[in-house]
């Protein structure tokens, strides 16, 4: 599906954008949703009353809502991936068991959309050391292949 756990990583950091976004967006649809249909005590002018053209807008938006809500998820499938390559299934395996600490370096820059200053910063390394070890740390998942990556398993089980 992937070329390379790089490019794997980019896709889960486009997730996360993206999963941000759509909540944003769910967030606003939702407040919009507040004033569909609502009653109040002002009077209202109105020559003819349509109640199909509200209930279309209803209908819509609900339905553009879960189509949202399915793209969300799908983001959701790709950053449990991402996290389950860093940690394992068990938060005991995965590159972290392979290269420790260079996990973390991968998961602040993808997944917590942290710029590489700001993960070297918070690591106490600088930072083309920490973008130096987190590439290894990618083409350590590339040679031993995800499934393996995963379960913690490679070169550190040599």
């Amino acid at each position: 599906m992937y070329a390379s756990a790089r490019e794997f990583f980019e896709a889960a950091r486009d997730a996360v954008r993206e999963a941000e976004r759509i909540g944003r967006q769910l967030d606003a649809m939702e407040s919009a949703a507040d004033g569909l249909g609502g009653s109040g005590f002002e009077s209202r002018v109105r020559s003819t009353p349509d109640p199909t053209r509200g209930e279309a807008r209803v209908v819509a938006l609900v339905d553009h809502g879960a189509r949202l809500e399915e793209r969300r998820d799908e983001c959701y499938r790709i950053i449990d991936s991402a996290c389950e390559v860093l940690y394992g299934t068990d938060n005991h395996g995965g590159l972290w068991a392979l290269c420790g600490w260079r996990a973390d370096a991968i998961f602040h820059h993808y997944l917590a959309l942290r710029t590489w200053d700001a993960t070297a910063e918070m690591l106490g390394y600088s930072t083309e050391h920490v973008k130096r070890e987190a590439s290894a740390a990618m083409d350590v998942a590339d040679a031993w292949g995800m499934a393996s990556t995963v379960m913690g398993v490679g070169g550190a089980s040599d």
